[in-house]
């Protein structure tokens, strides 16, 4: 991997920072992180959006690029993919389909860089998003396991960097829902993405 100059990251709310009131975020500390260390030589642009999934992505995250004129991408999606709609099913997105999504997002992502990491999706407090607290979807973790190790599987065929950050938060790391991470748990995402960045060479 080059050194690059321009980082997108596409995701869903965990990736666009919601309820860390503290700091915006994982990707906004990445941020914050990467412009103080590189006296903003390297640009970091969160373009995540709430309840974003792999398909959201794909709609979005080319023309996002170009006028940014990324180097880098970063993608972290797959809880919304996985969430069953009503206690028996189906998923949102089929895991079939996901995997799909995932070949299509990285066939595009290589035409416009060779700097690409993909980050998969943290585990979930089952007993409060089971279902989750406003509406009848459910998070589980064994569905979300299932979506992570489709999307490590795609990275290794696909020869692309992988984080796997399941497991990573405990039941302190959220807020009430069980399912948004608080401060402390994306000051975690965070260091686990910055020190893997670090060990590229990206920053």
């Amino acid at each position: 991997m080059t050194k690059p100059t321009s980082i997108c990251i596409f995701g869903d709310s965990t990736a666009w920072g919601a309820w860390d009131t503290e700091k915006g975020g994982w990707a906004t500390r990445l941020w914050l992180y990467v412009s103080e260390k590189t006296d903003g030589e390297i640009n970091v642009f969160n373009l995540s959006i709430p309840g974003g999934t792999t398909q959201t992505i794909i709609d979005r995250f080319e023309n996002e690029s170009k006028i940014r004129e990324a180097d880098a991408l970063i993608f972290q999606s797959g809880g919304n993919d996985a969430y069953l709609m009503g206690k028996d099913g189906p998923n949102q997105i089929p895991i079939d389909q996901f995997k799909k999504n995932l070949e299509e997002i990285a066939k595009r992502a290589r035409k416009i860089t060779d700097n690409i990491i993909f980050i998969g999706f943290k585990n979930v407090d089952e007993s409060k998003t089971a279902p989750v607290s406003w509406k009848d979807i459910y998070y589980l973790n064994s569905e979300l396991k299932k979506y992570n190790e489709v999307m490590e599987s795609m990275c290794k065929e696909n020869g692309l960097p992988y984080i796997n950050i399941f497991g990573l938060l405990t039941d302190d790391d959220f807020i009430e829902d069980g399912l948004h991470p608080n401060p402390t748990g994306h000051e975690k995402i965070f260091q686990k993405v910055r020190d893997f960045l670090v060990d590229k060479g990206w920053v």
